[in-house]
């Protein structure tokens, strides 16, 4: 017999039906939150100099609203099965994007005049940090990205990475399309000049694919913060190491001090290291810190 069959013989026999409740153990988990097996791992197969995926948000068991002229989805669909639903429990990447998607809508609320990149920013470098669970690409930054979403703290990261529509250009220049497919994408005649670096958007993590590199590599990244915290603030750099064989990670300048609110000051992030391990990005973090804001970033080292 059922639960549900003995619970409700019970509800409907008895006078006055009774129950309890038990006290339920919280049980810490030094290895949670860990993302799920189906979901989409890197390394960007477009554009490898940028790390994907940017953010992990929950997409297990999620009570999702669904639209009740769909009937329930497979595997409890049946020919002929007529039960509708306003809400389904679901799991896959489809429920991690709206929890995105309500953090960011979330952010503009308080920052309308924010860009997108902004907010992506906000979101990516607050998140908590997470940790590989298994062995190989898949369960590293590959898996997680910047890490598990905190909507409370993306609305005060303190500085931002921005990214312009003449960033994108560059990017695009990058991913060397053809001018054609520039104005499409543009709008407008674009010209390409010189060697252009997808590493070089300013982007909330950092990213460089050294496949076909030597031993021993240097690779620099050039970025840009822009300040939206406390009008006169100083924030200094620290480097936390990750995964994989140990990168050496220089950051110039190493303390920023702003003066104002939308103030733009740029950096350089060189970072050297030898011997990578193919089956393994190397890793660190890049924290920008003013002693309330850790401004965190990624920076993910492959073949």
């Amino acid at each position: 017999m059922s639960h549900h069959m003995s619970i409700l013989q019970e509800v409907t026999g008895e006078r006055s039906p009774e129950a309890a409740v038990l006290k339920t153990e919280a049980i810490f988990n030094q290895t949670a939150p860990k993302v799920a097996l189906f979901s989409s791992r890197g390394p960007n197969t477009i554009a490898s100099d940028i790390l994907k995926p940017d953010i992990t948000a929950p997409g297990v068991e999620i009570l999702a609203a669904y639209p009740p002229v769909a009937s329930l989805i497979p595997p409890y669909k049946k020919e002929n099965d007529t039960r509708r639903a306003n809400y389904a429990v679901l799991a896959g990447t489809s429920m991690a994007c709206p929890h995105i998607a309500g953090a960011a809508a979330y952010v503009k609320t308080f920052y309308p005049e924010w860009s997108p990149s902004m907010i992506k920013s906000a979101i990516m470098t607050t998140a908590w940090p997470m940790n590989a669970t298994g062995t190989g690409f898949a369960s590293t930054e590959f898996a997680y990205g910047a890490g598990h979403v905190d909507p409370i703290a993306a609305i005060n990261p303190g500085l931002v990475y921005e990214s312009t529509k003449s960033d994108y250009i560059v990017f695009l220049c990058s991913m060397n399309y053809n001018t054609t497919a520039l104005k499409l994408i543009v709008g407008e005649a674009i010209t390409c000049s010189g060697k252009n670096l997808q590493r070089n958007l300013n982007y909330p993590s950092m990213t460089a694919n050294l496949s076909g590199a030597n031993s021993s590599f240097t690779v620099t990244f050039n970025s840009t913060v822009t300040n939206v915290g406390a009008p006169n603030s100083t924030y200094k750099s620290k480097v936390l190491a990750g995964g994989g064989s140990k990168l050496s990670v220089k950051v110039s300048p190493s303390v920023l001090s702003m003066k104002s609110v939308n103030e733009k000051q740029s950096f350089t992030v060189t970072v050297s290291g030898s011997n990578l391990d193919p089956n393994l990005p190397s890793s660190a973090n890049l924290i920008w810190s003013d002693g309330t804001h850790n401004v965190r970033s990624p920076i993910v080292v492959y073949t």
